[in-house]
């Protein structure tokens, strides 16, 4: 079928149909496991290309780490959709979208490295850095600064999280951040811990600190 054609759509800049909603659990600090629920937006039925994040900021190589990715669902008007790993690059993803289809939902968890052989430990019983290129994928064709992102995390319990983007509401342990285009998403990393201090440095500058311990803040 046409799932097989493994053309990648290269990114326009032209506007995105709607919002990508971005829902991440991040409680599972045991296993460093990262749960996500992605809605993506569609304009027609037909084939769609999905991307997991190769090229990231301040990389100099492609970095992303795709082999983390696991168990991944795509849904579409309640029903599971076929998807394919393109043929030769390993980032991107191929499935069909059925005719009426307006959104796709997607699953999937990120399994982030547990021994340091496995790359950069972003978790701890303490601590953690979310990175969101791990914990989302994007449609192919348009560019990421065109791609709005309603994003969500919920965090251990009694946590604290900083980042660049502006919390929208907080309910519990979860953080919805105001609307952001992909790009910046990416480019703005969270950090979250249970020893957490704020000092304002003014200019409307704060510093932000984790550590293993509280005596470790100071």
């Amino acid at each position: 079928g046409p799932v097989s054609a493994q053309v990648i759509p290269k990114a326009q800049d032209r506007p995105f149909p709607g919002a990508m909603t971005l829902v991440v659990d991040a409680t599972d600090t045991d296993r460093g496991i990262f749960s996500v629920r992605q809605t993506i937006p569609v304009e027609a039925s037909g084939p769609l290309v999905l991307l997991f994040p190769e090229w990231l900021p301040g990389n100099h190589a492609p970095r992303g780490q795709v082999e983390k990715l696991a168990g991944l669902s795509i849904r579409g008007g309640g029903k599971t959709l076929p998807w394919r790993r393109n043929a030769t690059e390993v980032y991107a993803v191929h499935v069909d979208v059925p005719p009426g289809i307006r959104a796709l939902d997607i699953d999937f968890k990120f399994l982030s490295a547990t021994e340091a052989d496995q790359g950069r430990i972003v978790v701890t019983p303490a601590m953690m850095n979310l990175q969101w290129q791990s914990v989302s994928l994007y449609p192919a064709g348009y560019a990421v600064s065109r791609i709005p992102v309603d994003a969500s995390v919920t965090y251990p319990k009694g946590w604290t999280a900083a980042t660049a983007l502006r919390p929208a509401s907080a309910t519990g342990a979860t953080v919805r951040y105001q609307r952001v285009d992909y790009e910046t998403l990416v480019d703005s990393p969270a950090f979250a811990g249970a020893h957490f201090a704020r000092w304002p440095l003014g200019h409307n500058v704060t510093l932000n600190v984790v550590a293993d311990q509280s005596k470790y803040l100071a």
